[in-house]
């Protein structure tokens, strides 16, 4: 199993590494034959006495002496910066030009040993091939340094964008347990009484939200219901819901209330939520003998009272949002309720849900849309 996942290792980086690499010199090549045809048959129309095939093997063993040359000395100057690296790649070029003007001149004395002795070959031709060899060599050069920059960006790159993976796999798994986390904090089941129907939804807008409501049974006879709304999404929202749930579960006893409870959150947020951050609140005590509804509203959007006979009451409060000001004073406030009436408490995400042209839903709709709606609490 060691053996072969180092082959498979040694395969994937050949694959990385080598094989690029050739496969660019293998292009390079290509080119330069080409260029090299192109230029010959070019010379070869002005100057018809010069022999086409010293200029054929002249562009043909440019590639090969020049890419072994950079290959051997490119440690010497591959990582130096601007223009330090030209400054040290010269001599190298022109070394290697030099010694295939030589190659080239002997290849040609060999394959052709009636067009004279080699040494007034080399300097008739010498010249050329140092010009062609040293033009195909600053062009490659030039092209291997913007090559080797885009592959370190690219390297750059590539490990940005694995280290932002990473963190989006992390911040998922942690936005999915935050939202268990939240869901566990919502009422499973509602408590009912005699008299009353009570029904819940909730449905975020994103992964974590930083709305909340429960209902606790007081006593035989009285319901506490509370619908919050935290500024902001997200987990820093999720995590003030759950210190609120647990805040608001300490403070609503049976003896408590709607002003009371409201005036203690507020101390409890202002000493434990960041700057900047706040909490919209509606609590509201609910007597089945009475039929009353003792609330206070601390900045909420205000409830809606549905009469019976078709009449819709806001119930707003005078308390200011939980968080701000520890010397708000709450009051409280009381409705008498008939047969039939129905209330209707919800958050802002309802109400300034908008459409496609950027209008917002309101107040006036959900009073419309609840006063058509069926009459239990379910529907």
């Amino acid at each position: 199993m060691f053996s072969r996942t180092l082959l498979a290792t040694n395969v994937l980086s050949w694959k990385q590494s080598v094989w690029p690499r050739a496969r660019y010199f293998l292009e390079v090549q290509q080119r330069i034959v080409f260029a090299g045809v192109l230029i010959s048959a070019l010379f070869a129309v002005l100057n018809p006495h010069a022999p086409l095939l010293f200029m054929a093997v002249c562009i043909l063993t440019i590639g090969n002496l020049m890419y072994v040359l950079q290959t051997l000395s490119g440690r010497l100057y591959g990582n130096r910066p601007f223009p330090w690296n030209w400054v040290l790649y010269l001599p190298v070029l022109a070394a290697g030009s030099f010694a295939s003007a030589l190659a080239t001149v002997g290849i040609l004395r060999w394959m052709r040993p009636d067009i004279g002795p080699y040494w007034r070959l080399f300097p008739e031709s010498w010249e050329i091939v140092m010009v062609v060899c040293m033009g195909a060599g600053i062009v490659s050069f030039a092209v291997t340094q913007v090559q080797r920059k885009l592959s370190e960006k690219n390297k750059v790159l590539e490990q940005a964008v694995e280290r932002s993976t990473i963190a989006l796999h992390q911040q998922r798994q942690e936005l999915s347990r935050a939202l268990e986390i939240q869901k566990d904090l919502l009422p499973k089941e509602l408590p009912q009484l005699p008299g009353i129907e009570l029904a819940g939804a909730w449905q975020l807008a994103r992964a974590v939200g930083g709305d909340y409501f429960d209902v606790i049974l007081l006593d035989d006879r009285r319901l506490g219901i509370c619908v919050g709304d935290v500024s902001g999404k997200g987990l820093t929202a999720a995590l003030l819901i759950a210190n609120l749930q647990a805040a608001f579960r300490a403070y609503a006893m049976p003896d408590a209330i709607p002003s009371a409870v409201c005036a203690k959150l507020n101390a409890f947020a202002c000493g434990n939520v960041a700057p900047g951050k706040f909490i919209t609140f509606f609590y509201g005590i609910f007597d089945t003998q009475r039929h009353t509804l003792i609330y206070e509203n601390a900045g909420h959007c205000p409830g809606l009272l549905l009469r019976a006979s078709g009449q819709a009451e806001p119930l707003q409060g005078q308390g200011g949002v939980l968080g701000v000001m520890p010397e708000w004073i709450y009051a409280d406030s009381t409705v008498q309720l008939a047969p039939g009436d129905r209330l209707l408490f919800y958050t802002d995400g309802v109400s300034e849900a908008e459409n496609g042209a950027a209008e917002e839903f309101g107040y006036k709709r959900i009073v419309a849309a609840a006063g058509q709606a069926p009459g239990s609490a379910a529907e």
